[in-house]
């Protein structure tokens, strides 16, 4: 079985939504408008999760850079740098992952993101 921060790993850089149990859930909290905050469950939701990422924002960085781990919980503290697809905008923010893996399947992701940064960035008229 691997381990608790490779599993974690899988679905952040490489968007494994296998590595989600069939109850396990994804949480993002957003402000409105950003269409992809909300609550996700098992490997279909972080499906729908991902689809949603990859049709609103393009990534040009992400990086974890502190990964704890202790027990069962996997907490990442990174940050990224993108753009909104709508209006080209871009935005920088950290944030932080706190993720729980039982029997190598993540039951829980919690999302923690600099809210701010991606408002504005939304929100904000075409780039030109």
């Amino acid at each position: 079985m691997p381990s608790n921060e490779k599993v974690v790993k899988a679905f952040l850089y490489g968007a494994d939504t296998s590595v989600f149990s069939d109850e396990g859930k994804l949480i993002n909290l957003l402000p409105d408008p950003i269409p992809f905050g909300g609550v996700y469950v098992g490997p279909s939701g972080a499906d729908d999760y991902v689809g949603l990422i990859q049709s609103n924002i393009r990534l040009d960085y992400l990086k974890a850079h502190e990964v704890i781990v202790e027990g069962d919980r996997v907490i990442v503290i990174g940050s990224e740098r993108g753009y909104f697809l709508r209006n080209g905008q871009p935005y920088e923010m950290d944030w932080v992952h706190v993720n729980r893996v039982i029997d190598g399947k993540i039951m829980e992701m919690r999302e923690y993101n600099d809210t701010a940064a991606m408002l504005e960035a939304y929100n904000k008229s075409e780039a030109k």
